[in-house]
């Protein structure tokens, strides 16, 4: 899994920044994710966790991959900072739940990616389990990415976010 996140990493890392310095600047992004809704989402998925008492790192990025709203409860690992972002990344990337995208590179499935150059820099991807994308009117405005737990539990901490705001 660390060599699949390294790849997609790298090679992401060279399509963004060349496709941003192609195109003079940033692109504008596809829809928006307000941060009262990124809060909404990063709350409700914290109290689920909390109830758990698990000790996770919850992210919510926009449609650019960009960090809309972040975070670290008490007791999670640094690791759980940088997967939960790139969980979070790569539900848009994809455009599907990271369990869905981790299950068709092990199966060697091709998977399609959307990529939206972002201003700020490359940014980490991590295809597995616990990242989903936020959809509304049928379009990824955003992804929401939960690690510090087991994958199904920060999968299932994500989805709580997501279920807050239906």
């Amino acid at each position: 899994m660390k060599k699949i996140t390294i790849v997609l990493f790298l090679a992401l890392s060279f399509g963004l920044t060349t496709s941003v310095l192609a195109q003079g600047g940033r692109a504008p992004a596809p829809a928006l994710m307000d941060l009262t809704t990124a809060k909404a989402l990063v709350d409700a998925a914290t109290t689920e966790a909390r109830a758990n008492n698990a000790n996770v790192a919850i992210a919510v990025v926009d449609a650019n991959g960009d960090l809309v709203n972040f975070n670290r409860m008490d007791g999670a690992s640094a690791q759980a900072v940088t997967s939960s972002q790139g969980k979070a990344r790569a539900a848009i990337l994809f455009g599907l739940p990271t369990k869905a995208a981790a299950d068709a590179v092990a199966a060697g499935t091709p998977l399609s990616a959307k990529l939206t150059p972002s201003g700020a820099g490359a940014f980490p991807v991590t295809v597995q389990q616990g990242g989903l994308p936020i959809i509304k009117d049928g379009k990824v405005i955003g992804g929401i990415g939960v690690g510090g737990a087991s994958p199904a539990s920060d999968e299932m901490f994500a989805q709580k976010g997501i279920d807050s705001i239906k």
